[in-house]
């Protein structure tokens, strides 16, 4: 199982950063699981309360901005 691991102190929000490579293969490996991805999805839509169509929308983005941010470093 991968760990995401972040440090951060949500009283310095300006320095806030995430590991973005960890993540992305977290959540490419998500993504890779359609029953995980489910409830993922399912789970971030419930949390949120937006329609199960956005957070999939959603979790599509974050993948896809989290590609173009590894990309560029």
């Amino acid at each position: 199982m991968i760990r995401m691991h972040n440090k951060y102190d949500l009283q310095n929000v300006e320095k806030f950063k995430i590991n973005a490579h960890q993540w992305l293969q977290t959540l490419l490996a998500i993504a890779g699981d359609k029953v995980k991805k489910e409830e993922v999805v399912h789970m971030l839509a419930h949390q949120s309360g937006l329609p199960l169509q956005t957070a999939e929308m959603m979790f599509a983005s974050t993948i896809r901005v989290l590609i173009n941010d590894t990309r560029s470093n």
